[in-house]
Protein backbone atom coordinates (compact mmCIF):
# COMPACT_ATOMS: atom_id res chain seq x y z
CA UNK A 1 0.00 0.00 0.00
CA UNK A 2 1.57 3.24 -1.36
CA UNK A 3 1.50 6.75 1.35
CA UNK A 4 1.62 10.26 -0.20
CA UNK A 5 4.23 12.55 0.57
CA UNK A 6 3.61 16.87 0.51
CA UNK A 7 6.35 19.33 0.45
CA UNK A 8 8.33 19.91 3.82
CA UNK A 9 7.09 23.67 3.81
CA UNK A 10 3.73 22.78 3.33
CA UNK A 11 1.01 23.10 6.15
CA UNK A 12 -2.62 23.86 6.77
CA UNK A 13 -4.39 23.97 3.27
CA UNK A 14 -1.80 23.72 1.41
CA UNK A 15 -1.18 20.31 2.83
CA UNK A 16 -4.83 19.65 2.33
CA UNK A 17 -5.26 20.80 -1.41
CA UNK A 18 -2.11 19.23 -2.26
CA UNK A 19 -3.21 15.55 -0.93
CA UNK A 20 -6.80 16.24 -2.43
CA UNK A 21 -5.29 16.78 -5.93
CA UNK A 22 -3.53 13.67 -5.95
CA UNK A 23 -6.38 11.76 -4.68
CA UNK A 24 -8.89 13.19 -7.38
CA UNK A 25 -5.87 11.66 -10.16
CA UNK A 26 -5.96 8.42 -8.45
CA UNK A 27 -9.37 7.94 -8.28
CA UNK A 28 -9.97 9.15 -11.82
CA UNK A 29 -12.45 12.41 -10.54
CA UNK A 30 -12.42 15.49 -11.54
CA UNK A 31 -13.72 17.39 -8.58
CA UNK A 32 -14.15 16.45 -4.69
CA UNK A 33 -17.83 16.28 -5.00
CA UNK A 34 -17.73 13.78 -7.61
CA UNK A 35 -15.17 11.75 -5.49
CA UNK A 36 -18.01 12.01 -2.57
CA UNK A 37 -20.52 10.76 -4.77
CA UNK A 38 -18.42 7.59 -6.29
CA UNK A 39 -17.68 6.43 -2.53
CA UNK A 40 -21.19 7.00 -1.20
CA UNK A 41 -22.97 5.05 -4.34
CA UNK A 42 -20.01 2.17 -4.00
CA UNK A 43 -18.04 2.59 -6.92
CA UNK A 44 -15.68 -0.55 -6.80
CA UNK A 45 -13.25 1.07 -8.55
CA UNK A 46 -13.06 4.34 -6.89
CA UNK A 47 -13.36 2.81 -3.37
CA UNK A 48 -10.26 0.46 -4.32
CA UNK A 49 -8.34 3.44 -5.50
CA UNK A 50 -8.99 5.09 -2.89
CA UNK A 51 -8.34 2.42 -0.06
CA UNK A 52 -4.90 1.91 -2.14
CA UNK A 53 -3.57 5.06 -1.08
CA UNK A 54 -2.17 4.83 3.39
CA UNK A 55 -2.83 8.04 5.21
CA UNK A 56 -1.66 8.86 8.18
CA UNK A 57 -4.11 9.87 10.75
CA UNK A 58 -2.39 13.45 10.57
CA UNK A 59 -3.30 13.86 6.42
CA UNK A 60 -7.34 12.73 7.38
CA UNK A 61 -7.70 15.29 10.01
CA UNK A 62 -6.15 17.87 7.62
CA UNK A 63 -8.09 16.70 4.68
CA UNK A 64 -11.61 16.93 6.92
CA UNK A 65 -10.61 20.57 8.18
CA UNK A 66 -10.21 21.61 4.65
CA UNK A 67 -13.30 19.83 2.50
CA UNK A 68 -15.06 23.30 1.89
CA UNK A 69 -12.15 24.58 0.22
CA UNK A 70 -11.15 21.14 -1.92
CA UNK A 71 -15.06 21.44 -3.04
CA UNK A 72 -13.76 24.33 -4.85
CA UNK A 73 -10.36 22.33 -6.76
CA UNK A 74 -10.96 21.29 -10.35
CA UNK A 75 -8.25 18.77 -12.03
CA UNK A 76 -9.30 19.74 -16.08
CA UNK A 77 -9.41 22.17 -16.44
CA UNK A 78 -7.62 22.85 -13.36
CA UNK A 79 -8.40 25.20 -10.44
CA UNK A 80 -6.49 24.96 -8.19
CA UNK A 81 -5.92 27.49 -5.04
CA UNK A 82 -2.43 30.17 -4.86
CA UNK A 83 -1.83 30.52 -1.23
CA UNK A 84 -0.06 33.34 -0.17
CA UNK A 85 2.60 32.23 2.54
CA UNK A 86 2.56 35.34 4.47
CA UNK A 87 -1.16 36.61 4.94
CA UNK A 88 -2.24 32.61 3.81
CA UNK A 89 -5.64 34.13 1.67
CA UNK A 90 -5.52 32.32 -1.04
CA UNK A 91 -7.42 32.78 -4.49
CA UNK A 92 -8.17 30.21 -7.06
CA UNK A 93 -6.54 29.87 -10.43
CA UNK A 94 -6.02 28.51 -13.65
CA UNK A 95 -2.57 29.70 -14.69
CA UNK A 96 0.49 30.04 -13.42
CA UNK A 97 0.85 32.23 -9.77
CA UNK A 98 0.75 35.75 -9.67
CA UNK A 99 4.28 37.49 -9.01
CA UNK A 100 2.59 39.40 -5.56
CA UNK A 101 -0.01 38.93 -3.14
CA UNK A 102 -3.47 39.87 -4.69
CA UNK A 103 -5.72 39.79 -1.82
CA UNK A 104 -3.89 41.71 1.51
CA UNK A 105 -3.12 45.29 0.16
CA UNK A 106 0.93 46.12 1.19
CA UNK A 107 1.13 42.53 1.82
CA UNK A 108 5.08 41.26 0.27
CA UNK A 109 4.13 37.87 0.16
CA UNK A 110 4.81 36.00 -2.71
CA UNK A 111 2.09 33.36 -3.56
CA UNK A 112 2.45 29.90 -4.95
CA UNK A 113 0.67 27.65 -6.57
CA UNK A 114 -0.17 24.33 -4.48
CA UNK A 115 1.50 21.05 -6.41
CA UNK A 116 0.02 17.53 -6.11
CA UNK A 117 1.36 14.82 -3.13
CA UNK A 118 4.08 12.39 -4.76
CA UNK A 119 2.86 8.58 -4.34
CA UNK A 120 6.05 6.59 -1.16
CA UNK A 121 5.80 2.94 -1.12
CA UNK A 122 7.30 1.41 1.83
CA UNK A 123 10.73 -0.31 1.73
CA UNK A 124 10.24 -3.80 0.42
CA UNK A 125 11.66 -6.83 2.66
CA UNK A 126 14.75 -8.63 0.37
CA UNK A 127 12.80 -12.01 -1.16
CA UNK A 128 15.65 -14.21 0.63
CA UNK A 129 15.45 -13.31 3.99
CA UNK A 130 11.32 -13.39 4.35
CA UNK A 131 11.53 -16.96 2.60
CA UNK A 132 14.56 -17.56 5.10
CA UNK A 133 12.50 -16.79 7.65
CA UNK A 134 9.17 -18.43 6.60
CA UNK A 135 11.23 -21.77 6.25
CA UNK A 136 11.68 -24.56 8.94
CA UNK A 137 15.02 -24.55 9.23
CA UNK A 138 15.09 -20.33 9.87
CA UNK A 139 12.22 -20.93 12.33
CA UNK A 140 14.28 -23.66 14.17
CA UNK A 141 17.67 -21.52 13.94
CA UNK A 142 15.52 -18.57 15.33
CA UNK A 143 14.13 -21.14 18.08
CA UNK A 144 17.40 -22.03 19.18
CA UNK A 145 19.25 -18.64 19.77
CA UNK A 146 16.32 -17.41 22.02
CA UNK A 147 16.80 -18.82 25.88
CA UNK A 148 14.11 -20.96 26.89
CA UNK A 149 12.28 -19.38 29.73
CA UNK A 150 12.03 -20.76 33.21
CA UNK A 151 9.00 -22.67 34.22
CA UNK A 152 6.86 -20.22 36.42
CA UNK A 153 8.73 -16.72 34.49
CA UNK A 154 11.13 -17.40 37.58
CA UNK A 155 14.77 -16.41 36.85
CA UNK A 156 17.21 -18.78 38.79
CA UNK A 157 19.84 -17.02 40.54
CA UNK A 158 23.48 -16.55 39.61
CA UNK A 159 25.87 -19.07 41.25
CA UNK A 160 28.91 -17.37 43.34
CA UNK A 161 31.97 -18.55 42.01
CA UNK A 162 33.50 -17.88 45.17
CA UNK A 163 32.43 -20.99 47.03
CA UNK A 164 32.38 -24.30 45.72
CA UNK A 165 28.90 -25.92 44.93
CA UNK A 166 28.74 -28.90 47.31
CA UNK A 167 27.79 -32.24 45.91
CA UNK A 168 25.06 -34.04 46.57
CA UNK A 169 24.85 -38.48 46.18
CA UNK A 170 21.39 -38.90 45.15
CA UNK A 171 19.98 -42.18 46.31
CA UNK A 172 17.39 -44.34 44.04
CA UNK A 173 14.18 -44.11 45.68
CA UNK A 174 13.33 -47.48 45.70
CA UNK A 175 15.83 -48.51 48.22
CA UNK A 176 14.71 -48.97 51.65
CA UNK A 177 16.60 -48.17 54.98
CA UNK A 178 19.00 -50.87 56.37
CA UNK A 179 16.46 -52.93 58.71
CA UNK A 180 18.36 -53.05 62.54
CA UNK A 181 20.23 -56.31 63.29
CA UNK A 182 20.52 -58.04 66.60
CA UNK A 183 23.88 -58.73 67.80
CA UNK A 184 22.35 -62.17 69.08
CA UNK A 185 21.53 -63.63 65.55
CA UNK A 186 25.24 -63.07 64.35
CA UNK A 187 27.78 -65.26 65.28
CA UNK A 188 31.15 -63.83 66.22
CA UNK A 189 32.90 -63.13 62.75
CA UNK A 190 30.13 -64.30 61.06
CA UNK A 191 29.26 -61.71 57.79
CA UNK A 192 25.96 -59.70 58.49
CA UNK A 193 23.57 -60.71 56.20
CA UNK A 194 22.21 -57.74 53.78
CA UNK A 195 18.18 -57.85 54.16
CA UNK A 196 17.39 -55.66 51.72
CA UNK A 197 18.34 -58.23 48.99
CA UNK A 198 17.29 -61.73 50.90
CA UNK A 199 13.80 -62.31 52.97
CA UNK A 200 14.08 -62.33 56.51
CA UNK A 201 14.54 -66.52 57.75
CA UNK A 202 11.83 -67.60 60.04
CA UNK A 203 13.01 -67.49 63.95
CA UNK A 204 13.68 -70.71 65.03
CA UNK A 205 14.00 -71.75 68.69
CA UNK A 206 17.21 -72.42 69.72
CA UNK A 207 18.05 -75.17 72.64
CA UNK A 208 20.87 -76.15 74.38
CA UNK A 209 22.10 -79.74 74.18
CA UNK A 210 22.99 -81.20 77.13
CA UNK A 211 24.53 -84.98 77.32
CA UNK A 212 22.63 -87.63 79.35
CA UNK A 213 24.42 -90.48 81.13
CA UNK A 214 22.45 -93.88 80.96
CA UNK A 215 21.72 -94.14 84.36
CA UNK A 216 21.62 -90.72 84.94
CA UNK A 217 17.34 -89.49 84.89
CA UNK A 218 17.46 -86.61 82.60
CA UNK A 219 14.36 -84.82 84.47
CA UNK A 220 16.01 -84.92 87.61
Amino acid sequence: MAGLKTKPEYEGLAEAVSLGIALLKKAKQNTWPELVTAMGSNNLLVIKAFKAVDLTDAQLDTINMWQPVLNLVKVNPAVIPVICPVCEHYVLTTDSAPSRCMVTAGCEGKPFKVAAATGITAPKTPAGASKAAASPGGKAAAAAKAPAAPAGGKVPAAKSSAQPTPEHEHLPVDVSDPLPIAEAELGAGAPAKDRRQTPEAPSVPVYDVVHVEDDEDPFA
